[in-house]
């Protein structure tokens, strides 16, 4: 098991669900993946564990689409970075800034980090995914995971000299990166520092725990969530985790985890044993089933009706968990049922209304419609959901995540039918989209994939596995919170589009142009400039994003050398 490679395993898991070789990879990534989330989440180690098991439980959702990478850190990596902010603004809605700043200020005075660590660490992260994949993999082969540069070249099909050239410009590019946030150093201090503190040891034992979590949860789509749940430990991530495995998908699992956690603190400060842990929370699921599919008919909650015969069907399973944790005779805890039944009840409620509401904002918002939310499922409504809609921005970040999962959706769709072109025609790829129609499992309307440009075309051996062939081409309908696609045969990616920060950079740039190459400071003299309308508090917090001590557009441009 330890002489193969991450694809190799990714490929033996995704293939026949092979829980030795997932653990591996959890055992080889778990500290690089944990870090990572420890420096985004400002210090808060309960947080960092739910990012590390948010991106391995995502791991092995995606093993399949994931199995042909050759270097897994660098998307676990960054698969850190999305499952951070997601799960920092969630804990947000729950600690008020007074509760944050007092955090904060315990964790920086039990620290004993060097100073200039203690610097770099909130902009470290940032900085390299300002990089490209290359030279991020180049770092973090090199620094997070302390490689040689033999070993550097070979997972990067280098050799030995160019692998330490592409390391020492993919460092120099950070350090500038870095100088830009206000952290200068040499390349060989940052060498030193990236050595030095990039990754810490995760809490012993958690690699088991990462791992066991992950395989149930992605367990719940392949019908073995008897068997995984059995591999759960002591932990509270894994009580969070059964909750929502038994909810099948109804509960985002960040909100259960808080309100599970929370509920653990008060009552015990110890761990209690494991399966007393799990009986507190299975021994009231079998009358909630109940419950819930009676909520699912109820007016406003039309998202999650197809949901009621999942969730009666895990009954079964319930019953003999309930069962197996009886006959080894431990207790119930009657208080535990109460408080766990109402907080799954309250959130599957609360889940169902915010569904039905942002589908009555999304109805009266046709501009903000596109032809791929069709392919939504109702799992997709209740994920984009998870934050309270509380403000009209919340609501376009909830509309954008309907519109990324609708894209995903019949993106897959598409992958699917170029696979079966191409395997069809020798390796060839189509000359253009229309030609997959007959590869669709039900026929596409023309005007849909009119949204999408096929970006190469020759014959599939001619590119590299990684390769993008399938390009969104449709014009955002949200100037702030939207993202354009690209799908090759077995990856997919996306990048945010933000035309007011486009507009922004555009008046700046014109203002300086006109005033000796000066940067703006003032908010009125970048809208003198602006080609549309923009609200002023925007443009301020802009203007708060420039570098301190970058004052000219020169400047600016040294720095993107």
């Amino acid at each position: 098991m330890e002489a193969m490679n991450d694809r190799d395993l990714l490929r033996r898991y995704a293939s026949s669900r092979c829980e030795a070789a997932f653990s591996e990879l959890v055992g080889r990534y778990v500290d690089l993946v944990y870090s990572a989330a420890l420096r985004q989440v400002a210090g808060d180690t309960h947080l960092a564990q739910d990012v590390t098991q948010a991106v391995f439980v995502d791991l092995a959702r995606k093993a399949p689409s994931l199995s042909e990478r050759a270097l897994l850190a660098g998307w676990l990596y960054t698969s850190t970075r999305y499952a951070a902010r997601k799960a920092v603004r969630s804990e947000t809605r729950w600690h008020n800034r007074e509760q944050e700043a007092n955090m904060m200020q315990e964790l920086s005075s039990d620290s004993a980090a060097e100073p200039a660590w203690e610097q770099l660490r909130p902009v470290l992260d940032a900085a390299m995914h300002h990089l490209n994949e290359c030279d991020r993999n180049a770092v973090l082969l090199r620094f997070f995971e302390g490689r040689s540069l033999a070993e550097v070249g070979a997972r990067l099909g280098l050799s030995e000299d160019a692998a330490r050239k592409r390391v020492g410009r993919a460092l120099d590019k950070l350090r500038e990166l870095l100088a830009r946030k206000g952290f200068t150093s040499t390349s060989a201090i940052l060498a030193t520092m990236l050595s030095g503190h990039a990754v810490v040891a995760a809490p012993a034992g958690f690699a088991a725990s990462v791992a066991g979590a992950a395989l149930a949860s992605a367990a719940t789509t392949t019908g073995t969530g008897l068997t995984l749940l059995k591999l759960m430990t002591m932990t509270k991530l894994k009580t969070a985790l059964v909750s929502a495995v038994l909810l099948a998908g109804v509960a985002t699992p960040l909100i259960l985890q808080h309100q599970t956690q929370a509920q653990l603190r008060l009552e015990n400060q110890a761990l209690r044993l494991q399966n007393e842990q799990v009986e507190q929370r299975l021994a009231p699921l079998a009358a909630e089933n109940k419950r819930l599919s009676d909520l699912v008919s109820q007016p406003g909650t039309s998202a999650i009706s197809d949901r009621a015969a999942e969730l009666l069907r895990l009954r079964a399973e319930v019953g003999r968990l309930r069962a197996e944790a009886r006959g080894a005779g431990r207790p119930t805890s009657g208080s535990a049922e109460n408080s766990a039944d109402a907080a799954i009840q309250a959130t599957a409620q609360t889940l169902a209304a915010r569904a039905a509401q942002l589908r009555e904002r999304l109805q009266r918002m046709p501009d903000k419609q596109i032809p791929e939310l069709k392919f939504l499922t109702d799992k997709d409504w209740l994920d984009a959901v998870g934050n309270p809609l509380d403000s009209d921005e919340a609501f376009r970040q909830a509309l954008r995540s309907l519109r990324d999962s609708a894209k995903a959706n019949f993106g897959s769709q598409m992958q699917k039918a170029l696979r079966q072109y191409v395997d069809a025609n020798g390796g060839a790829l189509p000359p253009d989209l229309s030609q997959l129609q007959g590869y669709f499992d039900s026929p596409v309307d023309p005007a849909l994939l009119s949204r999408y440009q096929l970006l190469k075309t020759g014959n599939l051996s001619d590119f590299g596995k990684d390769q993008r062939f399938i390009a969104e081409i449709a014009s955002p309908v949200d100037d702030e919170y939207d993202s354009l696609w690209q799908f090759g045969l077995g990856v997919r990616d996306s990048h945010s589009v933000n035309k007011t920060e486009d507009a922004l950079e555009a008046a700046a740039v014109a203002y300086a142009n006109a005033n000796n190459g000066l940067l703006p400071k003032d908010p009125t003299q970048v809208m003198a400039y602006l080609q549309q309308a923009i609200d002023p508090s925007r443009v301020q917090k802009f203007l708060a994003n420039i570098p301190p001590g970058i004052t000219t557009l020169d400047q600016v441009k040294q720095m993107h050398r």
